[in-house]
């Protein structure tokens, strides 16, 4: 056989004749190739997890039902705060206020266990100011130790809900401006709420499938399986404002006047969400 030249001219024959057949050869898979990319699906292929994914050929609706109801609980929540030069005085102080307050409370007809204290702290006091030389030349803040707040927070959670009123007034009349009401709102025990929600919830999936039977009608389609079901629910208390109980106010007129509360409602509402599958 002969060879082919170093600079591609052929030295013989056999030489041009491989060189015809490679380049057919060459032209022949370009052609294939293009043929076969022109007619084949090369989309990547993903992999993702379904719960994640949409869902196909589904009906997802929600149903909301909201009602109101009378309250069966009152929450009062008080601080107790006295100030003093040293700790222990300040402690001492506010056991003072407390066990006045808790007398109160108790021959109120307030039971034991709808009282429970909620927070103790025990804080420095400090005084600032701008401290300068006999020159005012040099000047700086300056922090001096003045003494010790002590703030007891007690929680009152009365199912009597006549004796609000009476309560505010008992700690209007602990100690000398030492007794603050943080909060007052009316809201459900319990056991209350978890019956309601419960009826608020059969409620709302009520709902919820009517909505998607609508849907399913209007395409021409029939309802599957549920293949996701889920739920929530709130309330919302009924609050009073802060500034109505500033106790120093209530206290003025103490011998003469009482606090009047009105319970008013507390909202519930409850959501369910649902996801069928569409049947043909």
């Amino acid at each position: 056989m002969k060879e082919c030249c170093s600079d591609g001219e052929e030295c013989g024959s056999g030489c041009g004749k491989m060189a015809i057949i490679a380049a057919l050869l060459l032209a022949l898979g370009m052609i294939g190739g293009g043929y076969m990319l022109s007619k084949g699906d090369y989309a990547p292929t993903v992999y993702a997890n379904n719960a994640n994914t949409p869902q196909e050929h589904v009906i997802s609706t929600s149903g909301t039902v909201t009602e109101q109801a009378t309250p069966d609980l009152l929450v009062i929540r008080l601080s107790i705060i006295t100030n003093e030069v040293t700790a222990g005085d300040s402690q001492q102080q506010n056991a003072e206020v407390v066990d006045e307050l808790l007398t109160e409370l108790k021959n109120l007809g307030v039971p034991d266990d709808q009282i429970q204290t909620t927070g103790y702290d025990v804080d420095e006091v400090y005084d600032s100011y701008y401290d300068c030389d006999e020159y005012e030349e040099h000047c700086r803040w300056t922090s001096e130790l003045i003494g010790y707040d002590t703030t007891h927070e007690i929680t009152v959670s009365l199912e009597q809900l006549d004796l609000g009123g009476a309560v505010i007034d008992a700690a209007a009349s602990a100690g000398t401006n030492e007794t603050f009401v943080d909060s007052v709102y009316y809201t459900l025990k319990d056991e209350t709420r978890e019956e309601m929600t419960k009826e608020l919830l059969q409620k709302a999936a009520v709902e919820a499938k009517a909505k998607a039977q609508k849907i399913a009608d209007g395409l021409g389609v029939s309802l599957g399986d549920v293949t996701y079901a889920g739920e929530d629910h709130y309330s919302t208390p009924y609050y009073y404002e802060r500034s109505l109980y500033s106790l120093e106010s209530i206290a003025y007129d103490y011998a003469t006047t009482s606090t009047s509360l009105s319970p008013g409602e507390v909202e519930l509402s409850a959501t369910v969400s649902l996801t069928y599958e569409i049947s043909n």
